[in-house]
């Protein structure tokens, strides 16, 4: 066998781009390590520019400044109820690691440059918990996409572009009900008068997940990390049986890249029909994940014998699919007064303003009777409350010439449009309206935390319960998708991915390539985005110590 060749020399090699990618890079570059970022595609940010931005960290030193109290032993506490333990993925050892190097890591980031805002208002997904708290949440301060030269023409956006104002998931809360209170309708002209602000001064600001690792970006230039677009990684390169490199292909070009340790922090494999079918169960259809989350890198980390777990789960939702073939993930939508969500029977069969997680779950587990399932809008859900991008009262014609939408005058029309038995259908809505009657939903309990109630509306007596009784009625046919999936490489405290249970010298995982520590829930607002910047942050300071 000949020598390898190599073509370049590196003290880490960080493949993919989103926040956890270039958190890594800057942990490492900061200590004067030579850094390189390999992207597969030709834009980066990956699936964290897709994202809302928000960074979920238990006991931040940002949101304990504006007054929040919090403790590491609420988190754990926190942790340990929601997550449980589903294998060495959530380990406890696991668990301590991010919420001990969760704050660190803000502080870290504060310190080059990154100005951290608290959403003050955004709960747990499970407020109600042990160790529950409302705050934990973090975006960042707006960045103007300018500042990045070039490099900010190139950043992944999503399908029509970034939005035309920018704001953080903190605010997200009041755009959908801008018309059922002057105090929401006043904020959401606030935004977009920020919005022209910036354009009449030239700026081009940046929200929600584009925010948050343009900022991070910035900082990676400040230290000169090059990023290679384009630059797909096709192999680990082992010495024994440590990794002691990477084969990238650039410009046509296969290159051996050598490298003292390689983190993969690449996304998951959302968009690789075969492997989730083989994993899953289900293909790619309706994952709203980055379409370049094909899982080369775990497939990659296969074929090198490296442990792998939750590969059957993914950061499930409710998506609809309208009709030019958009993916639409719903969250307030499904959470508002005045609907209902309900399998092919016409049942309820879940706490339809739960987090995005359960209810995907709960389709799932449900299986072909909920796949696909229906939400069920009244005439006040339309003439109150935004749904995707079609303003209250003004429900496009397409909408309903081309099946995103149905109409219906009556609950029995609707149904037999749908498929439904009408008085299965007309049975389940007797039962619900009954339940808006108490104010009390005695089948699912929604409406009984903070989080339900985030997206709901304050005005109503449950913020999350409104009748169904005046046409027109509509349903929208909606599916169990995806933000991404959250299983891959099984890694330890330290993200050294393992092989049969001991660590591979020279190689490291965090994000959705990796086994996630929140198990098969989702604790908070960010907690996809926290684990892979904690993660990544704790395998670049494992690196630097270990090489000191």
């Amino acid at each position: 066998m000949s020598e390898q060749q190599w073509h370049d020399q590196f003290d880490v090699v960080v493949v993919g781009s989103g926040a956890g990618a270039i958190t890594a890079a800057i942990t490492a570059a900061k200590e004067g390590l030579k850094t390189v970022i390999l992207e597969k595609a030709d834009s980066w940010g990956g699936s964290s520019s897709l994202s809302g931005g928000g960074v979920w960290i238990p006991n931040n030193p940002v949101a304990k400044a504006q007054g929040l109290e919090d403790s590491f032993e609420e988190a754990l506490t926190y942790m340990e109820t929601v997550v449980g333990d589903v294998g060495p993925a959530s380990s406890k050892e696991r668990k301590i690691a991010f919420l001990k190097k969760g704050p660190e890591m803000v502080s870290f980031l504060q310190n080059e440059g990154i100005k951290f805002v608290p959403g003050k208002l955004y709960p747990d997904y499970y407020p109600d918990k042990p160790g529950g708290k409302i705050g934990r949440v973090l975006d960042c301060e707006f960045f103007d996409r300018r500042k990045l030269g070039e490099l900010g023409k190139s950043i992944r956006t999503m399908a029509g572009g970034a939005p035309p104002i920018p704001f953080t998931t903190g605010e997200t809360a009041c755009l959908p009900k801008a018309f059922t209170r002057p105090e929401y309708f006043f904020k959401v002209i606030g935004l977009f008068g920020r919005g022209v602000k910036c354009k009449l001064q030239g700026k081009d600001l940046l929200g929600l997940g584009n925010n948050l690792v343009a900022n991070l970006m910035h900082v990676a230039q400040k230290y000169n990390v090059p990023l290679w677009l384009n630059s797909p990684c096709r192999r680990l390169i082992m010495e024994g049986d440590r990794v002691a490199g990477v084969e990238v292909e650039k410009e046509g070009k296969k290159l051996a890249l050598r490298s003292r340790a390689v983190i993969l922090a690449a996304g998951g494999f959302e968009h690789n029909a075969e492997l989730r079918r083989k994993y899953q169960g289900v293909g790619s259809d309706w994952t709203v994940g980055s379409p370049d989350n094909t899982g080369d890198v775990i497939l990659q980390c296969m074929e090198i014998g490296a442990d792998m777990a939750l590969l059957d789960e993914a950061w499930w939702g409710v998506v609809a699919v309208d009709h030019q073939g958009n993916r639409n993930f719903l969250v307030w939508e499904r959470s508002m007064p005045h609907c209902i969500m309900v399998d092919q029977d016409g049942e309820r069969y879940v706490n339809e303003s739960a987090s995005y997680v359960d209810v995907g779950h709960a389709m799932l587990e449900r299986k072909e009777k909920a796949v696909p399932s229906w939400l069920i809008l009244e005439s006040r859900h339309r003439n109150r409350y935004i749904f995707g991008m079609a303003m209250p009262r003004l429900t496009p014609k397409e909408y309903i010439e081309k099946g995103y939408f149905i109409k219906a005058d009556t609950i029995e029309e609707l149904a037999r449009k749908c498929g439904i038995n009408p008085d299965k259908l007309k049975a389940t809505i007797e039962r619900f309206n009954g339940f808006v009657d108490k104010g009390v939903d005695e089948d699912f309990g929604r409406g009984n935390t903070a989080y339900d109630n985030y997206y709901g509306d304050p005005t109503y007596k449950n913020p999350n319960l409104g009748k169904l009784e005046k046409g027109p009625f509509y349903a929208v046919k909606v599916f169990p998708g995806d933000l991404g999936t959250s299983g891959g490489m099984l890694t330890d405290e330290y993200a050294r991915v393992l092989k049969n249970g001991k660590p591979i010298p020279g190689l490291y995982a965090a994000g959705n390539c990796s086994a996630t520590v929140m198990g098969r829930t989702y604790p908070g607002p960010g907690a996809t985005l926290g684990a892979a910047m904690v993660f990544s942050y704790i395998a670049a300071k494992h690196i630097i110590e270990s090489s000191s």
